[in-house]
């Protein structure tokens, strides 16, 4: 599975959860406004996106004219760069002990 399919399964299914619907009835390519998602439930989404998958998405993203789809893709980028600073970091912290 690839990550992009993961974060889409994975976002499916927690924004389903919180609206109180089935996974089978979320289109990903639905508009999560057509859904009537709130602030608060954006909050609550971020903090478990930022829990689960360490990834920090501003609320505002959730209640934007967004769906699950594009979601997916900004978390994975999220983490792609996520990865790439904590690599560029050990490459730092291993030049510094070289000196």
């Amino acid at each position: 599975m690839s990550k992009i399919a993961f974060f889409t399964t994975y976002i499916q299914e927690e924004i389903a959860k919180v609206i109180g619907i089935d996974t089978s009835e979320l289109d990903v390519r639905m508009s999560l406004n057509y859904l009537g998602l709130d602030s608060l439930i954006a909050v609550k989404l971020r903090n478990k996106f930022r829990k689960d998958l360490e990834v920090d998405i501003p609320a505002v993203k959730f209640l934007d004219d967004t769906n699950v789809a594009s979601l997916a893709i900004l978390v994975n980028e999220l983490s792609e760069n996520a990865d790439s600073k904590i690599e560029n970091e050990n490459d730092d912290e291993w030049l510094e002990g070289e000196l």
